[in-house]
């Protein structure tokens, strides 16, 4: 968990967020904008747990009873209010917000349930007013700390140790869904969480985003390995590629083709850039090589608490970089039916250019056992 002083600047600001739009109070339930307030992840079934923020008050978590030891330990925050199975939450928070009846207003999270809106209301006895608070957090959420950072950076090198060493124990015969499991115990192994890994070999690296199968590793095959996993709740992503025995002149010459349009892209890419000018840095060397129609997505995306979160490096999009925005490069080409290559990294923008969070080396690996 970060330090509690960067927890209360966020739930600041959104305190001052209440006073100027003039609501009453916001409340979160479980999701990415939730573990970026409290410092911890959860998965909530059908018992609330919720975040409840208001203007003059402490900031303070609904929580059922039996949960509230337990959570007290993974979260900064000190004020619980606990609920009994025979109790009703929602009538609770209506008290704890000033009673029912009065019209208030409230923000909510794009993640918040219908059922948890749908119950609020009815106890409170409706809103004067609801919106989204997701899109203030999701601006704050774009610019990382160095702590933040820092903890990327530290997810990004165990990564790269796991798939490293996936492509080291790889052999012919071996499964997909082996060699991912390599991946997610090497990661587990060195105290993060896996999060996902993507192994495709041959014809199934030419497609994005397949899911790693029983297709066995043979001789001549593409071994794509596109994994992340996460460190206190933050992520990393990266994706590299090898070949069991020679490269073709045709492997050889997109490979050289995507990693020419990465590195092009990491050179150029500056702050108060747009991001869908950083997406046709990557996109011209692929197209002047003859390969454009087979890049098929954007360059990349944002990277934090999600996987995938803004900025998203697209065509057309006008969103500018701007300093200690984290996202990925991750240029592809994907000949369907026979190979596909895409290198990925992570990189945090910086005044004098992207400072990188993942750190295996590049190179086409030549796997010869």
């Amino acid at each position: 968990m970060l330090d509690e002083s960067i927890y209360k600047k966020r739930i600041e600001q959104i305190r001052r967020h209440l006073e100027t739009s003039n609501f009453d109070f916001g409340i979160l339930t479980p999701s990415p904008s939730f573990q970026y307030l409290t410092g911890f992840e959860y998965e909530m079934h059908e018992r609330l747990l919720a975040l409840l923020i208001m203007k003059d008050s402490e900031t303070q978590i609904i929580a059922p009873a039996f949960e509230v030891s337990n959570l007290r330990s993974n979260t900064w925050i000190n004020e619980f209010v606990s609920w009994a199975d025979d109790e009703d939450p929602y009538a609770i928070v209506t008290d704890l917000v000033g009673g029912k009846g009065r019209g208030l207003s409230v923000l909510f999270d794009d993640h918040t349930p219908l059922n948890v809106y749908w119950a609020l209301e009815a106890a409170i006895g409706g809103f004067n007013k609801s919106a989204s608070l997701s899109s203030i957090i999701d601006t704050m959420r774009l610019k990382k700390s160095d702590s933040e950072i820092q903890l990327m950076k530290q997810a990004g090198q165990i990564i790269s140790n796991a798939v490293q060493r996936a492509f080291q124990k790889a052999n012919l015969g071996m499964t997909e869904i082996e060699v991912r499991q390599i991946v997610n115990d090497e990661v587990r192994c060195q105290g993060a969480t896996p999060t996902f890994a993507a192994v495709q070999f041959g014809e199934n690296s030419a497609f994005p985003h397949a899911v790693s199968g029983s297709r066995e590793l043979r001789k001549g095959d593409v071994v794509l390995m596109d994994c992340g996993c996460s460190l206190d709740g933050y992520n990393t992503d990266m994706t590299r590629v090898g070949v069991t025995g020679d490269p073709t002149d045709v492997l050889e010459r997109v490979y050289s083709t995507v990693l020419r349009a990465l590195e092009t892209a990491l050179k150029q890419i500056i702050p108060g850039m747009s991001c869908g000018t950083a997406d046709g840095i990557a996109r011209r060397v692929i197209d002047d090589a003859g390969y454009g129609e087979f890049f098929t997505h954007r360059l990349g995306h944002g990277i934090g608490l999600e996987v995938h979160e803004p900025p998203y490096l697209v065509r057309g999009s006008p969103k500018e970089l701007q300093v200690s925005m984290c996202h990925s490069i991750e240029p592809g080409i994907y000949l369907e039916g026979k190979f596909g290559i895409r290198i990925e990294e992570l990189i945090c923008v910086r005044e004098n250019g992207p400072e990188l969070l993942t750190f295996m080396p590049r190179d086409l690996i030549l796997i010869d056992h």
